[in-house]
């Protein structure tokens, strides 16, 4: 893989390059990246119990079998799309993004041609109220039996409308062990081994939530005093960071970066290829996130979207995925057949204790959501 933003236009091309969520960096700039806003996102919240108002019936503008698919790096099996064109006859096209700002920016233009995306839950609602989603098809969708009732019922979209979960994570600290010990909280950062050489997350809302964490806040509040805050603390921290970035598994696997904020399926599969890397949910708390299946409301192919997140909703296809990212799987019928060793580590599939320190990132509203845009953009620049 030598393209900065990979193009794969063929899946046989995909045979000799495993790509999957977040591996592939994008590039080597440091905290002078340009701040990106929160694009698209329109006033009016949309109600988390908002459905079509009629079933939506999902079919081809074009009669061709082709799938443009835009997803996280690193975020894939290595026969998820090869397996989905020997099941359907459908090729598809697969670009990345590294953000959620990075491609909700894309699909706000217009003009991009995506079937699907795969925003996190605290975007779609961003994405709704922007009227970039079509809803869903369920009647294409048999296979949606196969989700674990939690998120079905998430209030991010009960009864699933207009997304899938892709899978689920949460955020927390990826460190060498070798060079730092056992590492439980934010404090690893003032180690003298992280100095200059730690990270945390290039997300508004993930690198924002080290901020409030560390101050004992709600990394979901509303308080303006709090973000700003956040922001302060951060701007310390940030004497002693080597990056903002959210590409941290090869950094951890080399033991370039000792001291990583990541999301949990980055850093296992980081520990994968090195055992020297661990994961810790810090004790000052996390965040849980999913990762949602959407289709674009000009997609070209949206039936063909709707094949392939049926596809991916089959047991054992769920669970080669979940093997493959090490991510938790939200496909209940998938269990059986996840590898024991994943299924049965806390670190992925977390107690309901622990899962009580790790809320999902809220939609805080398109005016709180602003506010969060701009502090993170003090963070990056300042």
């Amino acid at each position: 893989m030598t393209e900065q933003n990979l193009r794969i236009a063929r899946l046989w091309d995909l045979d000799s390059a495993r790509v999957t969520r977040r591996a592939m960096l994008r590039s080597s700039a440091f905290f002078a990246l340009a701040a990106t806003g929160a694009c698209g996102v329109g006033s009016a919240p949309i109600p988390a119990s908002t459905a079509p108002a009629t079933p939506a019936r999902a079919t081809n503008a074009r009669a061709e079998p082709k799938l443009n698919f835009y997803n996280w790096t690193d975020y894939i099996a290595d026969d998820t799309l090869s397996g989905f064109t020997a099941a359907t006859g459908v090729e598809v096209t697969y670009d990345n993004f590294s953000t959620n700002d990075e491609m909700e920016a894309k699909i706000a233009s217009g003009a991009a041609g995506y079937d699907l995306v795969v925003p996190s839950d605290n975007f779609l609602r961003r994405f709704l109220r922007s009227g970039l989603l079509s809803p869903l098809d369920h009647d294409l969708l048999p296979n949606l039996a196969n989700l674990e009732r939690r998120f079905t019922e998430a209030d991010y979209d009960p009864g699933n409308a207009y997304s899938v979960p892709w899978a689920w994570g949460t955020t927390g600290l990826a460190y060498s062990t070798s060079q730092l010990g056992e590492v439980t909280g934010f404090s690893a950062y003032d180690l003298a081994a992280a100095q200059g050489r730690a990270t945390i997350l290039d997300e508004a809302r993930d690198g924002l939530a080290v901020g409030l964490l560390k101050l004992g806040h709600d990394p979901n509040t509303t308080d303006a005093r709090q973000l700003a805050e956040a922001v302060t603390a951060l701007l310390e921290l940030k004497k002693a960071l080597g990056q903002i970035t959210s590409d941290v598994i090869e950094p951890l696997t080399s033991g370039q970066v000792p001291l990583a904020q990541a999301y949990s399926g980055d850093a296992f599969q980081a520990r994968d290829t090195n055992p020297d890397v661990a994961y810790a949910i810090p004790t000052e708390g996390g965040l849980s996130y999913v990762d949602l299946l959407c289709v674009p409301k000009d997609a070209p192919h949206a039936e063909n979207a709707h094949r392939f997140i049926n596809h991916v909703l089959t047991p054992e296809v769920g669970a080669a995925l979940a093997n493959a990212i090490r991510y938790g799987s939200p496909n209940e019928a998938a269990k059986p057949f996840i590898d024991p060793e994943l299924l049965d580590d806390p670190l992925v599939y977390p107690s309901a204790e622990q899962l009580a320190r790790l809320p999902f990132t809220k939609d805080l509203g398109a005016d709180v959501e602003a506010r969060y845009a701009d502090a993170w953009t003090r963070v990056k620049t300042g």
